[in-house]
């Protein structure tokens, strides 16, 4: 029931295309693509963040020769997915050796890489809005670098545990590329950056100040704090998700705190912008330890939030953080898998969470799929916020591997 043209969509990210080599062995922990949308970085163990036109292919890649492909390259398209019946109920999940023995996916164009200051493996990273400075993390250090010169700009310190998740709050600077950004016309400047970490805390910090000192704590978490990112635009808010089990919603305006009482670790959240024709809607997708995905129906108000849905069918997360993310056409929720699929699920439903063209009935609903290049868990998964290419994906596994997926659309346009 999964295959692409079932799903009805030539912007569903289904083909592996190419593959980010370079990091030395160990595993990818974290992948994102610049605000711009243009290019895309990775952080890894190896104590290195690298930058990568993911659209292009390495000039000095060099294909092996045909018998080092043990399977087609037709094949090799057609079942880089495969149905959730197929995948869980079947228990036809590929094997290492078979995985090993896919055709070689050709290596996507590095641009830079960036070690100094890096003392500890690279677990956050993160674009201002307007990609010119990479952020990134050193255990409880956070760094902007120039992302041309790689040269680091300033430094800032402070966290007493490791940070877990490092954006840039403010900015609207991507309209001239056609991106989905929550953060338009927010009153937080583009260069306040906000980090959050194991020590349960999240720190805001102000990147046009030589002050060390951070211009906010929110201390309110009980455990771990996961996740941060901007409210809706203008809203001056700040979100934040916790291994505590809650969402936490700050309005700097009028000093409150809205919580929402998950009571299952938290471990990463996405947000689409607006839904279902009502001016000031949005969905955001909660990533928990149970397995779950919850989605949520947010109203214009910071007060006003419903789970609607529930999805776990396609991916599994008990013992690991994975990530999930909204497609930049918001039809898709992308997630993470201990198992080391990456699963694929449609997100078109109504406010009650059913299918707006099943007339209400749940079994309609398309169930989405799973895509399938990892051998280890797929910790990150990253889309490319340019409207014009809800087509791109990429992901990075404990494996040591990173993948670019694309449409079947687009497929032969970015080989040629």
């Amino acid at each position: 029931h999964a295959h692409a043209d079932e799903n009805n969509s030539i912007d569903l990210p289904s083909v592996p295309v190419a593959e980010l080599r370079g990091h030395r062995d160990g595993p990818v922990h974290i992948v994102r693509f610049t605000a711009d949308g243009k290019y895309c970085i990775t952080g890894a163990h190896d104590r290195t963040v690298r930058l990568w036109n993911p659209t292009r292919i390495d000039p000095a890649y060099r294909a092996p020769p045909p018998s080092a492909n043990i399977i087609s390259n037709d094949t090799h398209v057609s079942s880089s997915h495969i149905s959730s019946q197929e995948y869980y109920g079947r228990k036809l999940q590929p094997t290492t050796t078979q995985l090993q023995q896919q055709k070689e996916l050709p290596s996507a164009l590095p641009m830079q890489s960036y070690t100094d200051g890096h003392l500890h493996p690279i677990h956050c990273i993160a674009t201002n809005s307007s990609s010119t400075v990479l952020l990134s993390t050193s255990d409880k250090t956070l760094l902007a670098t120039d992302l041309v010169t790689a040269q680091t700009k300033q430094k800032w310190w402070g966290h007493e545990a490791r940070i877990e998740y490092v954006t840039c709050l403010g900015g609207s600077g991507n309209d001239n590329y056609g991106i989905r950004n929550n953060n338009n016309n927010s009153t937080i400047g583009e260069e306040v950056y906000a980090t959050a970490s194991y020590d349960s805390t999240v720190r805001l910090w102000d990147a046009r100040s030589r002050s060390k000192e951070p211009l906010m704590i929110l201390d309110q978490a009980r455990d771990a704090v996961t996740c941060v990112a901007a409210g809706r635009g203008g809203d001056a808010q700040i979100v934040t998700s916790s291994v505590d089990g809650k969402i936490r919603t700050y309005d700097l305006r009028t000093a409150q705190i809205f919580t929402e009482d998950i009571t299952h670790p938290i471990t990463s959240f996405s947000t689409t912008t607006i839904t279902n024709d009502d001016v000031g809607a949005s969905t955001m997708a909660a990533s928990c330890l149970d397995g779950i995905i919850r989605l949520w129906g947010c109203g214009p108000s910071s007060a006003e939030k419903k789970m609607v849905r529930k999805l776990h069918s396609l991916h599994k997360s008990i013992n690991h953080k994975v990530e999930c993310a909204f497609t930049s056409n918001e039809e898709y929720l992308i997630s993470g898998s201990e198992c080391g699929a990456v699963a694929v699920y449609p997100v078109g439903s109504n406010s009650d969470g059913t299918s707006a063209a099943s007339g209400g009935n749940e079994a309609a609903l398309p169930v989405g799929m799973t895509l399938q290049r990892h051998t280890g868990p797929t910790c990150s998964v990253a889309t490319c916020p340019q409207e014009s290419r809800p087509w791109l994906l990429v992901s990075a596994s404990y494996d040591g591997s990173a993948v670019v997926w694309a449409s079947r659309a687009q497929y032969d346009c970015l080989l040629d």
